[in-house]
């Protein structure tokens, strides 16, 4: 899998897997679970790391169930929702959650079309 976008700050996602700070991707394909990757800064590039994919859920479906177990389908809750989402931005390597859908809306992707992948890092330094 290719990691070679950056988040606001500049920081290439390749590298912010490799530190633990990136574990959640979203990509437009679902991905198995259980299925093992190279973890590559880009194309063509040889690899540094290999991950393992933990769980895989469409963005919408994954949103709408933390929403339920949070309870914010019938009470909505402007702070637990707040907390939520940034949540998710760290996990995608962005220190807010405007990082993370600015660089989706800047590459004309609808988040909510995409799959949650989370993930683990298995091995360092291929």
């Amino acid at each position: 899998m290719i990691f070679c976008a950056k988040n606001e700050d500049g920081i290439p996602t390749w590298q912010l897997v490799l530190k633990g700070k990136k574990t959640v991707t979203r990509r437009l394909k679902p991905m198995p679970i259980g299925k093992e990757f190279a973890i590559q800064p880009g194309r063509g590039k040889k690899a540094v790391a290999r991950g393992k994919v933990i769980s895989c859920w469409e963005s919408k479906i994954f949103r709408d169930i933390a929403y339920e177990v949070l309870g914010l389908r019938n009470k909505y809750s402007p702070e637990i929702s707040e907390k939520f989402h940034q949540r998710e931005a760290v996990k995608e390597g962005f220190e807010s959650i405007e990082g993370l859908l600015s660089w989706f809306f800047d590459k004309g992707i609808n988040i909510n079309d995409t799959y949650r992948i989370e993930f683990e890092v298995i091995e360092k330094g291929e």
